[in-house]
């Protein structure tokens, strides 16, 4: 039964591929209600993977990433490793 004026709207999914020393595709995805929340969430994973590799004492590489893509495919968003990393001098 639906109800008056209430609309069934899904929310867009999208899919986090990381790009490291091993390349690992998001087959599943998430689902959230817009592109700024999931780079948030890529931001903190990128920081998680850097951490993880300053850890175990392997290298991190400015290039590594993460590409959001929407559910078709279609890049929406790049988070670099060394965009999200405040090195200095």
């Amino acid at each position: 039964m639906k109800l008056a004026g209430r609309r069934s709207e899904r929310m867009p999914r999208f899919h986090l591929n990381i790009f490291s020393d091993v390349e690992a595709r998001d087959d599943e995805g998430i689902e959230r209600p817009d592109l700024d929340r999931v780079i948030k969430e890529a931001v903190v994973g990128v920081r998680d993977l850097v951490a993880s590799n300053i850890r175990e004492g392997r290298a991190v590489y400015r290039s590594h990433r993460i590409e959001i893509t929407d559910e078709a495919g279609n890049l929406m968003h790049t988070v670099y490793f060394g965009d999200v990393i405040d090195l200095r001098d």
